[in-house]
């Protein structure tokens, strides 16, 4: 009897452990708006417009990825005046555009050696910062002009520039591509120099950029957006946090405080400084614009993070294309004798989890409310402009299998697919949505993709006719009966309940006594009329 006892409670334990979770979504409370997912390709343009495989390579990165913002390295006058980077930008930019639509941001890792302290771009990992003319002030305008310069180089060979972020990591100094700009002018010690260095000012430098843009604005026929101060992380102070940059800007020249993720060390860590970032610019646009260090779950988390604690509007990754990448890792075009895979690349789980997001995910979407996260499964919300799609991902960090149900509450479902990604799918379509119960395997990202319609309260019709009555009695107490006689025969009707799932679905030409709902028990529905692009809904009640 002990032993039977026992059962049951282990029983009980387990089906408690693993009771679905409920994810509530409203579509009413809005966040932030989304201006897209995407990432860089930097350092690496040739490898891509070189590849015999390259026809591959862009399906994957622009027709199926669905990037919606590519970030580029401004290449103009860094190479001896060949301006060939620039030029393979443009083939691999042209390629992307037959494919698919998507925005452009534009980051200087350096300006061209004329404009350096050191005369050249690349640095020594020593202090290098911008020219000074004879009088020893910073070449501020100059800088200006190149930033114009190459903005009117790029339109001219067909890409218009959406984001402009005037330095990558201006308190960096690597041993490649940089340009240190501290927030104001200052001096600092240059520890292999032994010795301080005056350093430029990034406030000066972007207002003079920014001017100088808004001067030309007509010859440019492009309103680039700024953005900034794109910093390596948002931990200490040794990344250079993005408040210690921004409090010297004039905010109203900056579109979207900016700034990469270096400094952290995992995802729970972040959220304090993610949270202070937020508070500090509620109605401005924040920016992930370069980060994908951790594994592809971990990742996943971070990405969730940023969304739902941050508010980013942005989130970019670094490492698109690039050797041993778990995006696409590209091997040496001009030696297939030594590839290992047999297309000279491999695309990687981090692609696919970012596909999760990105694919469904477009610019102009909004993040919307979502309840019901736990500690382990991450559940966020968007909803398209039109109103019509709604994509929700859940993330499930544990390593046993979880599940959810998702009640839209000022919402019906429609019709909906179910992708993933785990360690053994790659974002495949796992699923139609119908409601209920969604399995979340162990360590696996989630998205739901859905074709959905708000609640509308009220009798309407689709041809306007306000007195005519589309569904009576209401309240009803056995079943509901329907005038269709000014819809067509293909008209779709559906009841679903408060939660979205659909309960009926039948079209008008099959309903031959006009009458439904009989197998429906007591309660509040929605009965839904879909007319080819036209839906109404309206709330109806058995008793």
């Amino acid at each position: 009897m002990k032993i039977l006892l026992s059962l049951i409670l282990l029983m009980l334990v387990v089906g408690f452990a693993n009771a679905q979770k409920q994810i509530s979504v409203k579509a009413a409370i809005k966040k932030q708006t989304i201006d897209g997912f995407g990432g860089s390709i930097a350092y690496y343009e040739n490898w891509v417009v070189a590849h015999p495989k390259r026809s591959m390579i862009y399906d994957y990165l622009f027709r199926d990825l669905g990037l919606s913002i590519l970030r580029l390295r401004n290449e103009y006058m860094n190479e001896g005046g060949s301006n060939s980077g620039v030029n393979d930008t443009r083939t691999f930019f042209l390629e992307g555009k037959k494919r698919s639509s998507f925005d452009i941001m534009m980051s200087s890792w350096s300006p061209p050696g004329k404009y350096k302290s050191n005369g050249k771009p690349a640095n020594d990992e020593t202090m290098a910062t911008l020219a000074t003319d004879a009088a020893g002030n910073f070449v501020y305008g100059d800088f200006a002009k190149w930033w114009y310069k190459s903005l009117l180089d790029y339109k001219a060979k067909g890409i218009d520039v959406k984001y402009v972020s005037i330095q990558n990591e201006p308190n960096w100094n690597p041993g490649y591509e940089g340009c240190i700009f501290m927030p104001t002018e200052q001096t600092v010690y240059d520890k292999k120099l032994a010795q301080n260095v005056k350093v430029a000012s990034y406030t000066k430098a972007f207002n003079a950029v920014y001017d100088t843009l808004s001067k030309y604005k007509t010859s440019l026929n492009i309103g680039a957006k700024m953005i900034g101060p794109e910093v390596l992380g948002i931990e200490n102070a040794w990344s250079g946090r993005p408040g210690d940059y921004t409090k010297y800007m004039d905010m109203t020249k900056c579109y979207a405080v900016a700034h990469h993720l270096y400094t952290g060390t995992d995802p729970a860590t972040m959220v304090t400084n993610m949270t202070v970032l937020n508070n500090a610019y509620p109605s401005i646009p924040k920016m992930q614009t370069e980060y994908c260090d951790k594994d592809w779950l971990t990742l996943s988390q971070i990405i969730h993070n940023s969304l739902v604690v941050e508010n980013v509007s942005a989130y970019l990754v670094w490492k698109l294309i690039w050797p041993d990448s778990d995006f696409i890792h590209m091997e040496n075009p001009w030696n297939s004798g030594s590839w290992i895979n047999p297309n000279g690349f491999k695309v990687g789980t981090k692609y696919y989890m970012f596909k999760q997001f990105a694919n469904f995910i477009k610019p102009g979407y909004t993040r919307i409310e979502s309840s019901g996260s736990t500690s382990t499964i991450k559940v966020s919300a968007f909803l398209s402009p039109d109103a019509q799609k709604m994509s929700i991902v859940a993330i499930n960090a544990a390593a046993t299998k979880d599940s959810i149900s998702v009640s839209t509450q000022d919402y019906t479902i429609l019709s909906g697919n179910i992708y993933r990604t785990s360690e053994t799918e790659n974002c495949i379509l796992s699923g139609t949505y119908s409601g209920g119960n969604i399995v979340l395997p162990p360590k696996s990202v989630t998205t739901i993709a859905l074709q959905a319609a708000p609640l509308n309260v009220g009798i309407k019709t689709i041809d306007n006719e306000a007195s005519q009555v589309l569904a009576f009695p209401n309240p009803f107490s056995s079943e509901i009966t329907l005038n269709l006689k000014n819809f067509s025969i293909n008209t779709i009707v559906e009841i679903a309940n408060l939660s979205g799932q659909i309960l009926y679905r039948e079209k008008a030409e099959n309903i031959t006594s006009g009458k439904i709902g009989s197998e429906l028990h007591p309660g509040m529905y929605i009965l839904g009329i879909t007319n080819g692009d036209k839906r109404i809904t309206k709330k109806i009640i058995k008793r």
